[in-house]
């Protein structure tokens, strides 16, 4: 069995070119766990989650800072962010990126805050994935994000993508807030309002407007397991109308609420996210592996 391993980061290539940052640590005998960020945000959002002994030791954890942000490459047109790109960074990340062992990543699970899961179920089928984590008001489908966006983000947008500097610094403020129930400490605000400010604006505007085919994950995807992870405070969600969203589409759908928790639960409330993660996808790895016997 392998041991858990030192944390490793890798610069990759996609596809088209663009460089993807990815980072691994945990155990690599076992499954792995593929953790992607939101809007706007940096892959330092689950280092909670990656410095945590009990996932350490139950999962090859792999995090990765999606095109448009962070370290990875920002392109600054619409064709850098079509669907099949966006897919063929995830694959690209969940494939290659290969532990010291040399075993690839294959079928992980993927915790996500982002629209991603409609992109790699249209490109690669919902076969490619084990089941998804979804957590704090993800966005389940670019198609259904105008019903279930909170007002604070209807208001938060325009300003978010603005041209005017000072707008886009005040906005960056607002939206780093908007993320958590309580506020964080200064440092880990600044720390989130660095991920916001080095994302061009045209890379942050094509990541959320861009097209997005839902209907083959729609007709599709209905066999993953899922859980939904959510806090009641959320001011990006609509999150009773996301949860009515995903029990439409998929047949298996647990969800977990939390008191007092904002858009983050991640961050706000890390022992129990991660031991929400642990026990769910130790349940639904070994269901998986009772189906295929």
């Amino acid at each position: 069995m392998a041991l858990a391993q030192e944390p490793q980061e890798r610069m990759l290539t996609s596809p088209d070119g663009t460089r993807i940052w990815a980072a691994s640590n945990g155990n690599t005998s076992k499954p792995a766990i593929v953790f992607v960020h939101g809007l706007s945000c940096t892959a330092l959002g689950w280092d909670r989650q990656f410095a945590d002994a009990g996932l350490q030791r139950a999962f090859h954890l792999v995090r990765y800072e999606m095109r448009g942000h962070a370290r990875s490459g920002k392109p600054l047109d619409e064709d850098g962010y079509t669907s099949r790109k966006i897919a063929d960074d995830f694959k690209t990340e969940s494939w290659r990126y290969v532990s010291r062992e040399g075993k690839p990543v294959s079928k992980p699970l993927i915790v996500s805050k982002a629209a991603i899961v409609v992109d790699v179920v249209t490109a690669f089928g919902p076969d490619y994935l084990s089941g998804i984590v979804y957590v704090g008001g993800p966005i389940v489908a670019l198609h259904y994000l105008p019903q279930f966006r909170h007002p604070v983000m209807n208001e938060l947008f325009p300003i978010i993508t603005s041209l005017t500097s000072d707008d886009l610094s005040d906005g960056g403020e607002r939206f780093v807030d908007s993320c958590v129930a309580r506020p964080l400490s200064f440092e880990e605000k600044l720390s989130f309002m660095g991920g916001f400010l080095m994302q061009p604006r045209a890379a942050r505007y094509w990541s959320i407007k861009r097209n997005q085919d839902h209907t083959v994950w729609e007709a599709t995807a209905r066999p993953l397991p899922v859980i939904i992870i959510q806090g009641e405070e959320d001011q990006h969600c609509l999150y009773d109308v996301m949860i009515d969203i995903a029990l439409r589409v998929y047949d298996e759908v647990e969800v977990t609420m939390m008191p007092d928790i904002g858009h983050s639960p991640h961050i706000e409330n890390p022992e129990q996210t991660n031991r929400t993660i642990e026990a769910w996808v130790t349940k639904a790895v070994a269901a998986q592996k009772g189906r295929e016997e």
